[in-house]
């Protein structure tokens, strides 16, 4: 049992005996009253959406999930096909589980895959990934890094905003947990 204050994107809890994912979390000290963690929780059973407030001294149940290495194999139709490294059994996923994840996907890259009782709780890519810029403006001559952001369509199809001496053509280094940009890489 951990306090409702530890609750963190990405958990697993179970609530009413039923797994949720934490798609997303709040903590909200009003001028009145007492302290609340708002949630976005995802029922993984149908996949439903729904907001859930926790007081700030409620215990939550988090589920331990086993981890396990698998490798992004193929798609084929809405299905994503995995591979555990250590059996090279197959793990189908489908697009409502993947979710923006689908945008990180890249064949033989290794994912941790989250697993209670065998099935499949979350998927996790590496914290940063390489990716073509195919698509944004053209860059400015002189600019700096201290200057704006433009948008950017990286080869997987993800909008992200790079600075300005980014042209399309180039590889960067993107952060998964967030989408935003680290890097420019040189090969």
């Amino acid at each position: 049992m951990i306090s409702a204050t530890q609750i963190r994107k990405g958990n697993i809890i179970r609530l009413n005996d039923k797994l949720y994912r934490v798609e997303d979390m709040e903590h909200v000290t009003p001028g009145k009253g007492q302290a609340v963690v708002q949630t976005k929780i995802r029922d993984l059973a149908d996949l439903t959406i729904r907001n859930y407030r926790f007081r700030s001294s409620e215990k939550v149940e988090k589920v331990v999930l086993e981890n396990k290495q698998v490798s992004y194999s193929y798609q084929d139709g809405d299905d994503y096909i995995f591979m555990d490294n250590e059996t090279y059994d197959q793990i189908t996923l489908d697009k409502d589980f993947l979710g923006d994840i689908i945008y990180y996907l890249k064949e033989n890259i290794d994912y941790t895959i989250e697993l209670f009782e065998q099935k499949p709780m979350n998927i996790s890519p590496p914290l940063t990934m390489e990716f073509e810029v195919t698509e944004t403006e053209q860059s400015i001559k002189g600019a700096t890094v201290q200057a704006s952001y433009k948008p950017a369509t990286l080869d997987s199809g993800k909008e992200v905003m790079v600075p300005p001496f980014i042209d399309a053509g180039n590889i960067v280094k993107i952060d998964t947990r967030d989408g935003s940009y680290v890097e420019r890489v040189s090969k």
